[in-house]
């Protein structure tokens, strides 16, 4: 335990005493019964399941026997804490007016015991319910995320993350209170209404029709009216919730750009706003929920009165002598009134519950509409795995666009032979990275086919595609760990040593060295902590060490200095021997690195070639070229 605890203080920088003694035995048998996630398996596949759309009877029906369990726990409890009424009768008319005080003492002990076994029957429910609404959270959380692990790049693109949060934040949260409080609460209430219609039949029917004339009618119109406005508002609040969250995440990840240009107080204003628009949405159902209440309250009150004032003249009426065992008496009369206010506490209750299943239900509507979301890209049944890729890549009339937009590329045709290099050059926004893309399949052409060795991207295996491609993004993101984890990302088996070439092979072994814990220094989030250049060449060292196939550099050395560039692409001549490269560059001391290069513009290949080919063709690259030489001098290539 020493070592345990040494090894944790001193990956936080912090110094360790060491554990106490007298604390030693309860830490080891603590740490025996810790359990093991590290080797927990997980189905993933990149196609669609075969799920029924998302509903909330679909989300529970495997778990119906324990809902029912629950229920039954539930219904037990309500029983019991319904024969309080049931008992007052029994002593006014048994024990008071015949003056038997035995019977009030049994009466006292039932009731106890009842209230007794109704207290250890609901703790029960309680902790049982919450295990199960938990089990619920767990696997929906896990659907919801495996979900968008499968979905495709361009949603991503178009859909906001501070709204993908709200998802996975909020509304499962709205969701989680609706299983574990809001219809465990519907079945009490329920149960407590039918079961207190029942007793009140039984002692008299004509005040319980009475009741049910002078209460329906107006609990319905008002329930009406709340169900209505309630809906509009809870709908509005989800809505709300979701801009200020996505204002927030977005506020966060540009912060360095809102102090470069002092937006600090316009960011506040707009984030106030957005918060006020939450408040007034709450504000909206928290009214409707008052003025519903206080009706309700009133209506109780004048109910109990007038059946008080009716039952009496009733009482005169069938039993003028108050006989305790007359068909309706005093003590019934008076057990009846104790349940009118009961009687309106679950129907306030379950229109009180409304708004949990208002919230819950519009929580249902946009998860079902997140999980009905299909990737663009997907996985065919029985994709053909490629092993030992060669890298021989084709395209064959390939067309494009983002959406319904005017295509980015109309009928491309390309062939890029295994263990050669190409770059892509040409104007910005003509379509370079998005042939990256195509190439990688984070996105599928609306029209024709690319092929590498000779299979269509279509038919393969999505992981074993990947598993041997190398991406190396122009603004390369770092996770929350260390440089270790960060490298290790692209493969998750590689030893030390292995890392370590790969840093060699970018040239960062003196960064790694200057680290005051080398591989182990903690690097925070999206790499704040380094410069650009570095999570740059982090990235590089990241796709090394995948021992990629395929390398896509897509402006890789943009954010590099000329000395960090030339040692990258000194390294890059023997790392790329072998290995089909596909490089996208404004820089061409970099792009004339490749064995071809390609003009990317008007939605096409203009020119293709090597470099003195297309300096002989004295067409856009040799302008390109001809400005380089003129913004360069100086400059030589290695």
């Amino acid at each position: 335990m020493k070592g345990f605890g040494t090894k944790h203080s001193t990956a936080a920088g912090l110094p360790f005493a060491g554990i106490p003694p007298e604390m030693m035995g309860k830490t080891n048998a603590l740490m025996q019964d810790e359990p093991d996630f590290n080797n927990l398996e997980l189905e993933f596949s990149h196609r669609t399941d075969d799920q029924e759309t998302f509903s909330l009877l679909n989300f529970l029906a495997p778990y119906k026997y324990r809902m029912l369990g629950a229920l039954g726990l539930v219904g037990t409890t309500e029983a019991l804490l319904l024969l309080g009424p049931y008992l007052i009768k029994v002593a006014i008319d048994d024990g008071i007016i015949p003056k038997d005080f035995s019977v009030l003492i049994w009466v006292a002990v039932i009731w106890i015991a009842s209230l007794f076994v109704a207290g250890f029957v609901s703790g029960f429910r309680q902790r049982y319910v919450g295990r199960l609404g938990q089990l619920l959270m767990y696997e929906l959380r896990i659907r919801v995320f495996a979900h968008l692990q499968r979905l495709s790049l361009d949603f991503f693109t178009e859909e906001k993350a501070g709204r993908l949060m709200a998802r996975m934040t909020s509304d499962i949260e709205a969701l989680s209170n609706l299983l574990q409080n809001g219809l465990v609460n519907l079945v009490a209430q329920t149960l407590s209404l039918l079961f207190i219609i029942g007793i009140l039949l039984s002692f008299n029917v004509e005040l319980t029709l009475i009741l049910l004339i002078i209460a329906a009618p107006i609990m319905l119109a008002m329930t009406t009216w709340f169900k209505t406005v309630s809906a509009k508002g809870y709908e509005n609040v989800r809505n709300r919730i979701a801009d200020v969250l996505s204002d927030l995440q977005e506020s966060l990840s540009g912060m360095r750009l809102v102090i470069s240009f002092n937006r600090m107080k316009h960011n506040i204003i707009n984030h106030r706003n957005r918060v006020g628009d939450y408040r007034n949405a709450n504000n909206y159902t928290a009214r409707a929920s008052a003025i519903y209440s206080s009706a309700t309250m009133f209506v109780d009150s004048a109910t109990t009165i007038i059946i008080l004032a009716v039952g009496y003249l009733i009482l005169l009426d069938i039993n003028p002598t108050l006989d305790p065992q007359g068909a309706f008496t005093l003590g019934a009369l008076v057990a009846f009134a104790n349940m009118v206010s009961r009687f309106f506490k679950p129907i306030n209750a379950l229109v009180g519950l409304y708004n949990e299943f208002q919230s819950g239900n519009a929580a249902v509507l946009k998860l079902s509409n997140l999980l009905a979301t299909p990737p663009s890209v997907e996985e065919k049944e029985d994709p053909i795995e490629i092993e030992d890729m060669r890298g021989d890549i084709k395209l064959q009339n390939v067309t494009f666009s983002y959406g319904a937009s005017e295509p980015v590329l109309r009928n491309v045709s390309l062939h890029i032979e295994a263990g050669k290099s190409i770059s892509f050059v040409g104007p910005t926004g003509a379509g370079k990275s998005t042939l990256a893309k195509l190439i990688a399949r984070f996105y599928d052409p609306n029209e024709g086919g690319i092929l590498i060795d000779d299979h269509n991207l279509l038919d393969l295996s999505i992981k074993s595609l990947h598993s041997q491609l190398g991406v190396v993004p122009q603004e390369p993101f770092l996770f929350h760990g260390s440089i270790k984890d960060n490298i290790r990302f692209s493969n998750i088996d590689a030893t030390d040593e292995e890392i370590m070439s790969a840093c060699k092979a970018v040239g960062i072994e003196d960064l790694i060295d200057r680290l005051p814990q080398g591989l182990d220094t903690p690097c925070h989030e999206r790499g704040s902590s380094l410069s650009s250049g570095e999570r740059q060449l982090l990235a590089l060292a990241r796709a090394f060490l995948s021992k990629p196939r395929v390398l896509i550099l897509d402006e890789a050395t943009s954010n590099i200095d000329q000395q960090s560039e030339s040692k990258i692409e000194r390294a890059l001549d023997s790392l790329l021997q072998g290995r089909t490269a596909i490089i996208i560059a404004h820089r061409l001391a970099t792009a004339m690195r490749a064995d071809i290069i390609a003009v990317i513009k008007d939605q096409g290949i203009a020119e293709i070639g090597s470099h003195k080919d297309l300096i002989d063709k004295d067409g856009y690259y040799a302008e390109m070229y001809e400005t380089w030489i003129r913004q360069n001098k100086g400059t030589t290539l290695d």
